[in-house]
């Protein structure tokens, strides 16, 4: 798969606690997306190298 779009889900590992996090991208950038965090009202910045989209919105 290609880049996500705003509405998509996509999952990635954080680095510091490889823990897995799902969240639903907020906005598209050139070479990072900004993702809100699933089941927080957090958001984070996430590469296009370190995702997986899980669901196309």
């Amino acid at each position: 798969m290609g880049k996500a779009k705003i509405g998509d889900v996509i999952e990635w590992v954080d680095k510091k606690t490889e823990v897995t996090h799902l969240g639903i991208v907020r906005k598209v950038l050139d070479k990072s997306v900004i993702v809100d965090i699933d089941g927080t009202y957090d958001a984070t910045v996430v590469s296009h190298k370190r995702y997986k989209i899980k669901h196309e919105a």
